[in-house]
């Protein structure tokens, strides 16, 4: 059995006690051997009287009992004067009545309404296969009180009383309403994909059954992914208090969880609150690749539909999501709104930065400057920064002192994915110490409420592990002759990328081996012998014939069923131009269409119909099917990119956009194709590894200090 805690709450709260207790004995009347999910405080939130705060105490789904909604009221039984139908008439509370089952009938029914968006959820005649009952929960009254004041008989309200909550008694309450058939394993499975909103990060394509080639394959990846887990749910869910970090490897659904707590902010703290509400938000999420607007914008206005079952269209200009930058181009950006509202600070376009402070790193810059006014006004209620590693100490501090005094800064980030340097931004390296020496945000440990403030994602979904792994191979130089570009010099570093070790990193010249556990890479396709192989390279005498090749490849993933939007072409070197229209020619010999993406300020990356083929800064946060990385032989090249260090990164985010198959190419006549010889190699063996000899420290090392994140992380309240 699953419990998330999907609200954040305290004993102080009004009615919070009841429930807390309510939860830990749902716990315990249910065991791992349960195939169901709890949650506590699940986000329907529901319109009344303007306001948007009824949302279900605990919502459970189980095989054998279906869909529970179950309401908790803390009344004593002197409370409760009267109950007329389903109003209940009250004493000495807040409220003079409540209709407690009709709003967790209403609740019901609203969940419902998803799951009959699933085909495989309705039956013939169009009903949802998942029956829905509701109880409540009076956890300060007995069964004898309840009945002595004639609250019983056949129209009496289904309710749980304080002395049936042991585990055997409160399984036994609950299991009364057990007169179906189980769920079966696909019906469970869809119906626990839809309450982990696996409806919302779907790419919304329907791809049809009864085939077995590529689009099969394909849909079983879409399929596969249409769930969060259980960590990725309590992380998305839950609001902090204050700063928090979400760091991980490509592929864990970072951005996701950063749409999904703007999301969630909105539905609780939105501008459907009085202005004069303190519970009223203003909120912004940031980023840095423009082709991610219309992506995080649709998984924030999906998000926020499933919580409020409200248009997001109705608030979407309440809410700034917004490019790091901001101008004349990309409209409006997170810097550009600090700036016009700080004194003695004139925003800078683009150019104008590079005039004022070229060739230092502009966004640092600007932010710096900002920051030296000691003027910046409190803007904003949280700020999510997705793509965190894409931004300098400046910015990020710049952000914190948009905030109120609550520093509800939200920063997610890659591990390895940042095109200038794989070192991971420790808090304290971001926005320093005090006088002590102690960090200016600690970052270690929970809040009050039980909610992390720091977590490690080390499962990746988007990337077969194979892929992954030859990433992380050449993106660091593993297999280079001259030793690592940039490495992990340290255990626990692979440990928190999700890797086991063998070896000692204390004895530099020594082999060590890491191997990825499946576990932490569970791709849908990772059991499918006839989707194999993920992972290819093939090398060429020249460009012409590298791109006619690509081309065919292409136009075979298309006649196996793939879409042209699922093929994405990443072109590596400075040469671009000519490549797109290299390929552009050799596809159309095949009647496909290219888009090809390499305007910066181009907010779209995808075009229907289309194959997209674009940079690496374009194609970065994005993802396709099947990915093809053209031109590695760039990496050994000192003309692409300003150092050694950035053109691996660059090989390496190129290869993470695949959700499934990857194929490399490249000139013959580079080291670097022979040194992808031997990753590939390895990562195609059984079991895939990377072997190498524990390196020396380097001035690129990964991990600078991991004591407060190898700890055990719970969101247990």
């Amino acid at each position: 059995m699953e419990f998330i805690p999907a609200g954040t709450v305290s004993e102080s709260d009004p009615g919070a006690e009841a429930e807390l207790a309510v939860w830990d004995r749902l716990r315990r009347a249910f065991g791992p051997d349960d195939r169901g999910v709890v949650y506590h405080q699940y986000p329907i939130i529901q319109k009344e009287k303007n306001r948007f705060d009824r949302k279900p105490d605990f919502v459970l789904l189980h095989d054998e009992l279906g869909l529970l909604v179950v309401e908790c009221k803390g009344y004593t039984i002197d409370q409760i004067d009267a109950i007329e139908g389903e109003r209940w008439m009250l004493n000495g509370c807040r409220q003079n009545s409540v209709s407690p089952q009709a709003q967790a009938r209403d609740q019901g029914f609203h969940l419902q309404l998803f799951f009959r968006r699933e085909r495989r959820l309705r039956d013939q005649s169009g009903s949802v296969r998942v029956p829905m009952n509701t109880f409540v929960v009076l956890p300060n009254i007995d069964r004898t009180d309840w009945e002595a004041k004639g609250f019983n008989g056949p129209a009496a309200p289904r309710v749980i009383t304080g002395d049936e909550l042991g585990p055997v008694g409160l399984r036994d309450r609950l299991s009364t309403v057990k007169t179906f058939e189980p769920l079966d394993d696909q019906e469970y499975q869809t119906a626990r994909s839809v309450l982990g909103c696996g409806d919302v990060i779907s790419d919304g394509i329907e791809r049809p059954e009864g085939r077995s080639d590529k689009r099969a394959h394909y849909r079983r990846v879409t399929d596969g992914v249409k769930r969060l887990d259980s960590r990725q749910e309590r992380i998305g869910l839950r609001i902090p208090d204050g700063p928090q970090q979400i760091r991980g490897i490509a592929g864990s659904g970072k951005t996701v969880l950063a749409a999904m707590k703007t999301a969630r902010m909105l539905a609780e703290h939105g501008p459907h609150l009085d202005e004069t509400d303190e519970k009223r938000w203003r909120i912004a999420l940031t980023f840095q690749t423009k082709s991610l607007y219309d992506h995080l914008t649709a998984l924030v206005e999906r998000f926020y539909e499933r919580f409020t079952n409200s248009p997001f269209d109705e608030i979407r200009d309440s809410v700034e999501i917004v490019h790091a930058w901001g101008g004349r181009t990309t409209g409006p950006g997170m810097y550009k709104t600090i700036a016009d509202a700080t004194p003695g600070v004139t925003f800078k376009n683009l150019g104008q930065a590079r005039d004022a402070f070229a060739p230092a790193n502009l966004q640092e810059a600007v932010a710096e400057e900002v920051l030296e006014t000691e003027a910046v006004p409190s803007l904003y209620d949280a700020i999510v920064v997705d793509e965190a590693q894409d931004f300098g100490p400046a910015f990020l501090r710049m952000c914190l002192a948009a905030l109120d005094e609550a520093d509800r800064l939200i920063w997610a980030y890659d591990e390895a994915q940042d095109l200038g340097t794989l070192s991971a931004p420790s808090p304290k390296a971001v926005f320093g110490t005090d006088e002590n020496g102690d960090p200016q945000l600690d970052m270690s440990g929970a809040y009050s409420d039980g909610i992390q403030k720091s977590h490690v994602m080390r499962t990746a979904y988007r990337a077969p592990r194979r892929v992954l792994m030859a990433a992380h191979g050449v993106g660091m130089g593993l297999e280079r002759e001259k030793g690592p570009v940039q490495t992990v010099t340290r255990q626990d570093g692979w440990e928190n990328l999700g890797y086991e070790v063998e070896g000692d990193f204390r004895r530099t010249g020594t082999p060590v081996r890491v191997t990825r556990p499946p576990e932490n890479s569970p791709h849908p396709l990772a059991d499918e012998p006839d989707a194999k192989p993920f992972l290819r390279r093939e090398w060429f005498g020249g460009k012409r014939a590298e791109f006619r090749w690509v081309a065919r490849q292409i136009s075979a993933d298309i006649e196996a069923g793939l879409e042209p939007s699922d093929v994405l072409v990443v072109v590596l070197g400075t040469d671009v131009w000519n490549n797109g229209n290299t390929l552009k020619a050799a596809l159309s010999e095949h009647d496909i269409a290219l888009n090809c993406d390499w305007e910066e300020s181009n907010k779209q990356f995808r075009v229907p119909g289309a194959v997209t083929a674009a940079r690496v800064r374009r194609a970065k946060g994005n993802e396709a099917g099947s990915v093809y990385v053209v031109g590695l032989e760039a990496v050994d090249d000192p003309g692409y990119r300003e150092s050694r260090l950035q053109r691996r990164n660059a090989a390496f985010v190129a290869l993470t956009r695949t959700r499934a198959w990857c194929t490399v190419t490249g000139v013959r006549e580079s080291p670097v194709l022979d040194e992808f010889d031997r990753v590939a190699e390895s990562v195609n063996g059984s079991p895939p590894e990377l072997c190498f000899d524990a390196p020396d420290s380097l001035d690129n090392e990964f991990e600078e200090d991991t004591t407060d994140l190898n700890r055990e992380l719970s969101d247990f309240s």
